[in-house]
């Protein structure tokens, strides 16, 4: 194959890992600020809890459709870039527990995301209130 070809598959693979892992501190870092979320906020703290929601957010979602676009050529070039003939037909089994369990933290994560995004619609209705 072309070098050139090879380095950007490569290339695509490792960015497709950076994703994953962006992904996942996004989710963990909305966490630690949704459970650190003071129950009397003033409204300058949930304005920025706000922003910082509709900021990481954003992130998380270009990381999740890059997972997805990046992983189409991945799968398609699996074999010829990461196999390996030591691991023989097992590591099949390893990938499929992989992205089992991926489809499950990704989908708890969707679920507690919808939950917090109806808290932020909470605070930007009544901060919005509030500067009327």
């Amino acid at each position: 194959m072309n070098p050139l070809f090879d380095i950007a598959i490569m290339t695509n693979n490792y960015s497709h890992d950076v994703a994953t892992a962006l992904l996942a501190a996004s989710g963990a870092t909305l966490w630690i600020l949704s459970r650190n979320y003071p129950v009397s906020a003033i409204s300058e703290i949930e304005s920025y809890f706000v922003r910082i929601y509709q900021s990481i957010t954003r992130l998380a979602t270009y990381a999740l459709l890059w997972i997805l676009i990046a992983g189409v050529p991945r799968v398609v070039f699996y074999k010829q870039y990461e196999w390996s003939n030591m691991a023989g037909d097992l590591q099949v089994f390893a990938i499929i527990v992989k992205h089992v369990v991926m489809f499950l933290l990704v989908g708890t994560g969707l679920f507690y995301w919808a939950k917090l995004n109806k808290k932020v619609k909470y605070l930007k209705l009544k901060n919005n209130e509030v500067r009327r």
